[in-house]
C-alpha cells in the first residue's frame, strides 16, 4: 500500500478531528459539492476552518473502492452519520483527495443523501 493511500487511510480512521491537523497541509481547501446534503459548493481554506467545519457528528465511513493515482487518492464508500441530535442519516460519498509532500492539500467531497435516511 503507498504512502499516499496510508495516509487518507489513517484520516478516516481519525475520530476526534482535531487530530487531522498533522494531515493537512497549511493552505489545505476542501470543497464540498452534495445534493441533498448541505452545504454545496463551499470552500474551506487553511486547517482551522478545514477542522472547524469538518462537524461533531459521529462518522462511520465504510469504503467501497479505492482509486490513486500519483497523488490523487479517491475513496468511495458510504457514511452513517449520527448528529448530535440524534438523528441517523446515510450518504453516498466520492471524496478526492490531493497530496502534496505527503499532507493532504485540497479535497473536493460530493455526497448524497440515501433515501432509507430519517
Amino acid at each position: 500500500m503507498s504512502p499516499n493511500r496510508k495516509l487518507i487511510e489513517a484520516y478516516f480512521a481519525t475520530t476526534d478531528r482535531s487530530r487531522l491537523a498533522p494531515l493537512l497541509t497549511e493552505d489545505v481547501e476542501w470543497v464540498e459539492w452534495a445534493n441533498d446534503v448541505p452545504p454545496s459548493g463551499v470552500v474551506h481554506r487553511g486547517p482551522k476552518e478545514y477542522i472547524e467545519n469538518s462537524g461533531s457528528d459521529e462518522l462511520h465511513p465504510h469504503i467501497t473502492r479505492w482509486v490513486e493515482e500519483g497523488d490523487t487518492v479517491v475513496a468511495e464508500g458510504t457514511v452513517r452519520v449520527n448528529s448530535k441530535d440524534g438523528k441517523v442519516f446515510h450518504v453516498r460519498f466520492v471524496d478526492i483527495f490531493e497530496l502534496d509532500g505527503g499532507k493532504i492539500r485540497r479535497k473536493s467531497s460530493y455526497g448524497a443523501l440515501l433515501k432509507d435516511s430519517a
